[in-house]
């Protein structure tokens, strides 16, 4: 279920991906996530639903997103 985050939040997702643009117009999604959710851990919110609003912002913005920092990348195959 994706919950609606706080303005704090959104502040901070806005900007960091705004960041993250000046940089390279590839984002990655769940790394930049996990780096908001490191600054914001007293908030009660998921990195799935820090990502689902980093994907949404950085598309809105023409940029390529990424998913290959997932959790779960280490257990997929290496080719």
């Amino acid at each position: 279920m994706h919950i609606k985050l706080s303005e704090t939040l959104r502040r901070e997702v806005e900007a960091t991906v705004r960041t993250k643009l000046s940089e390279s117009r590839i984002v990655d999604v769940y790394a930049t996530a996990e780096e908001i959710k490191r600054h914001h851990a007293a908030e009660r919110v998921t990195l799935d639903d820090i990502a689902v609003s980093v994907a949404n912002l950085a598309t809105q913005r023409g940029c390529v997103v990424q998913f290959g920092h997932n959790r779960n990348d280490s257990a997929a195959p290496q080719s």
